[in-house]
């Protein structure tokens, strides 16, 4: 489910302290949308990174890693599949 407008880590974590504290309504399903989107908006920038130059650097880091576990994987098939003078 996209939302038209995109919460922030900011105000996902001041509606996750808000509810922490008890003063959301579980019962309104409104309420609880916005919560359960508050809570992966918090997952996300937990993992991922607060800011967009933080996500590039990770997915950057998670591309080079794949990268050289496949050269180096690819490096040993070659070793051992290759005859030997």
């Amino acid at each position: 489910m996209a939302s038209s407008s995109r919460m922030t880590p900011d105000e996902a974590a001041r509606i996750r302290r808000q509810d922490a504290e008890g003063r959301l309504d579980h019962d309104d399903p409104e309420v609880r949308r916005v919560l359960e989107e508050a809570n992966r908006t918090s997952v996300r920038a937990h993992v991922y990174g607060r800011d967009a130059a933080a996500r590039r650097t990770t997915r950057a880091s998670l591309l080079v890693t794949t990268g050289a576990a496949a050269l180096f994987v690819g490096g040993l098939a070659l070793h051992f599949l290759l005859p030997h003078a």
